[in-house]
């Protein structure tokens, strides 16, 4: 990667970096509003990826099931009642995608309905249990947590990185991401499992072994999920999802390792409540 390039994208990465620990920190709207716009950018992209003259998703029903799933796990923590009606809406809206591909003139309807739904529960899932990430044990909001996982994650991205560039010669998964190495994993791994210990002096929602844990478990996630976008991608024959962010390409280059990382660290919560 040339200055110039390395330039453009640390600046993008802190700028990015500013934006959401921002969201986080002004409190639960602006992180709500932060993951909302990540969310439906993030859906929109890989509609587009997935597009072709063969496949055609239905994007804006798909945006719209995304949008009440999120709307849900927000009225989650605030009225449960209004929870319910919004996830029984979601429900409708994904039986609907099913009953509106009979009226269109498409050829392989079962691809539209696929992707349609694929992208829900690659892009909308994670970003919807955000908020089970950002509220403690009282359901009151506290973004700690989740800045900690994601700290994890980025941790993982630059360990990998300069880990990959200087020593990097096993390949990892060449026929999906040709740069990505044994050296570099070893490296996030690294600089993962020493982030997760400091973290753990400051955020007490774990013991130090459970952090350990959470560090393992997000760097082998987070290099995962970035090989899963990388295998969408090359399917799609592109090199990034978009171009919104300068040096980083489009928003599912930026947030592909958090797709995986969020759903298995809920789940670990989960397990060890």
């Amino acid at each position: 990667m040339s200055k110039s390039k390395l330039k453009t994208r640390t600046i993008t990465g802190a700028l990015y970096g500013i934006v959401f620990i921002s969201s986080l920190i002004l409190g639960e709207l602006s992180s709500s509003l932060f993951f909302l716009v990540v969310m439906l950018l993030a859906i929109k992209e890989f509609y587009a990826l997935v597009q072709n003259e063969k496949t055609k998703p239905q994007v804006y029903l798909g945006m719209l099931i995304s949008f009440g799933l999120f709307a849900s796990s927000f009225l989650y923590f605030k009225s449960f009642e209004l929870s319910k009606i919004s996830f029984a809406i979601s429900c409708f809206l994904v039986l609907l995608v099913f009953i509106l591909e009979l009226f269109r003139k498409e050829s392989v309807s079962y691809n539209n309905i696929g992707l349609t739904l694929m992208g829900v529960i690659y892009v909308s899932v994670p970003m919807s249990l955000t908020f089970f990430l950002s509220h403690n044990d009282a359901n009151q909001y506290d973004y700690m947590f989740l800045l900690s996982v994601f700290i994890l994650i980025w941790m993982s991205d630059v360990g990998g990185y300069f880990a990959g560039v200087n020593f990097g010669k096993h390949k990892l998964l060449e026929r999906i991401s040709p740069k990505k190495s044994w050296e570099g994993v070893a490296g996030g791994f690294v600089l993962c499992i020493i982030s997760s210990i400091v973290l753990s002096n400051f955020v007490t929602k774990l013991d130090l072994t459970e952090w350990i844990i959470l560090g393992i478990i997000i760097c082998i996630s987070s290099v995962i999920g970035d090989l899963i976008e990388s295998m969408i991608k090359r399917t799609a024959n592109v090199k990034d999802s978009g171009n919104i962010l300068p040096g980083h390409g489009g928003i599912l280059d930026r947030f592909d390792s958090a797709l995986l990382v969020i759903p298995i660290v809920y789940i670990y919560i989960i397990l060890i409540s």
